[in-house]
């Protein structure tokens, strides 16, 4: 078994396609299936089913992709690493972010602040939504901005938190929730509520939302895949959105976020490995990050 036979065989998995495949590694597709049915032998079982021309994973097939996608990601982002190490004399930094509305509006700040205060900092972003911790762990990033109750059972992760945790209600403009101060559970319990589906949230928001409609009741509850369809439904008018404050966009059109008066949440920071020793850096971070927020996020919805 050897790497090549492995990026053949996850490639072709990833593109449904050998032939496919074979274009994204410049092999040729005869390559690519000789790599495959090498690295079958190599294993002793059927990886993949090749049947009409089209490809499916067989059973074990589905286990060995895992771990075939996790031994060839961590080989790629060793490699980048080190040649960034070698090549660049800048310092790399690699953060882990959920691509959050927040985070659009807030990181292009950050990396102003950033660059302003260090401009031998080289900063790549890494999406880490399903995997915010393995990410962090396996040292495929070096911080992440992700919320507290994600690494609080985790050994030898350090946090810093940058925002008090708690919901805010999405309301239309021109709603009368939207002229409150502070939302009830009371002024909600009549009304259309839109909350994020569990499978393609924040692992704080799926926690949190369980306590929620514990104390709602679902009767009026819907579920939406992503924060853009919520934000539809809320600015025509048809409910209103639930979320934690360190996810909503608070410079959005057509829409208010209000403060629920409920019980904090897990609040929303810096992570990193107590193996992360350049503490200079980690202040700069910090710094640049805070100093963005207050430009972004309104006073009572920080705190």
């Amino acid at each position: 078994m050897n790497f090549t036979q492995l990026k053949c065989f996850i490639k072709a998995v990833d593109n449904s396609s050998f032939t496919i495949a074979a274009e994204r590694l410049n092999f040729s597709q005869s390559a690519v299936s000789k790599n495959i049915k090498d690295l079958e032998n190599t294993v002793g079982v059927t990886l993949i089913n090749r049947a009409h021309h089209r490809i499916s994973l067989t059973n074990a097939g589905r286990y060995f992709y895992h771990v075939a996608r996790n031994v060839v990601d961590d080989m790629d982002y060793t490699v980048a690493y080190l040649q960034n190490q070698k090549n660049n004399t800048e310092t790399l930094l690699r953060v882990g972010v959920c691509d959050t509305p927040l985070e659009q509006k807030v990181l292009p700040i950050f990396l102003r602040k950033l660059r302003k205060s260090d401009s031998e900092l080289n900063v790549q972003f890494v999406f880490v939504l399903k995997n915010s911790i393995g990410e962090l762990l396996n040292h495929h990033v070096d911080v992440c901005i992700i919320a507290r109750d994600d690494v609080d059972i985790v050994p030898d992760v350090q946090f810093e938190s940058l925002i008090s945790g708690h919901f805010v209600v999405a309301c239309p403009e021109d709603s009368a929730l939207a002229k409150k101060e502070l939302v009830t559970l009371n002024d909600l319990r009549d009304k259309n509520i839109f909350l994020i589906d569990p499978n393609s949230s924040l692992n704080v928001q799926i926690q949190y939302q369980n306590l929620l409609i514990q104390d709602m009741g679902t009767q009026n509850v819907k579920f939406v895949q992503d924060y853009m369809t919520m934000d539809i439904y809320v600015k025509a008018g048809w409910g209103y959105g639930i979320l934690p404050n360190f996810i909503a966009d608070y410079q959005a059109n057509g829409a208010s976020y209000i403060p629920v008066d409920y019980h904090e949440i897990s609040p929303y920071g810096v992570a990193y490995m107590d193996s992360f020793n350049n503490k200079a850096v980690l202040e700069k971070i910090s710094k640049a990050l805070k100093s963005a927020i207050r430009e972004v996020v309104p006073l009572k919805n920080k705190s």
